[in-house]
């Protein structure tokens, strides 16, 4: 069995990108990453009338696995999408930050409706999502 010891939190909402870096407990990583993922996706969601499924149907990779076995990656595809990355190192986390990073980079080149910047800045505004990593996790 791989141990982690962190993990890379990526918070994607069309082309903004937010990556936390935070350390690993197994014992407690998926019940956690369920919660965290659900108050993030309420967030980034918006009003509730206009949810098409239920946040607990909707945890991708947190809920399709039937055992417990902690996995190097999960993926939830909603409102924007969630990545969990686990690893051994921090330094491996940092380099795949700055590959969604460079990602976002490139894609927010060019024109960009203003709907989808303003969806942005009230859907996946920095300081609330960091609040919201920093509730279940401990920033490494």
């Amino acid at each position: 069995m791989e141990e982690f010891n962190y993990t890379l939190i990526i918070s994607q909402y069309y082309h903004s990108r937010h990556s936390y870096i935070v350390k690993h407990d197994s014992d407690t990583f998926l019940d956690t990453a369920r919660k965290f993922a659900a108050e993030l996706m309420e967030y980034k969601r918006g009003d509730p009338q206009e949810w098409l499924r239920p946040i607990n149907e909707s945890l991708g990779d947190l809920i399709y696995r039937p055992d417990n076995k902690i996995r190097s990656r999960y993926n939830i595809n909603d409102s924007g999408d969630i990545y969990f990355i686990q690893s051994k190192y921090a330094n491996y986390c940092k380099c795949i930050a700055v590959e969604y990073a460079d990602d976002s980079r490139r894609e927010a080149i060019g024109f960009k409706r203003k709907e989808v910047l303003n969806k942005i800045s009230e859907r996946h505004n920095r300081d609330t999502v960091k609040a919201i990593v920093e509730k279940y996790f401990e920033i490494a």
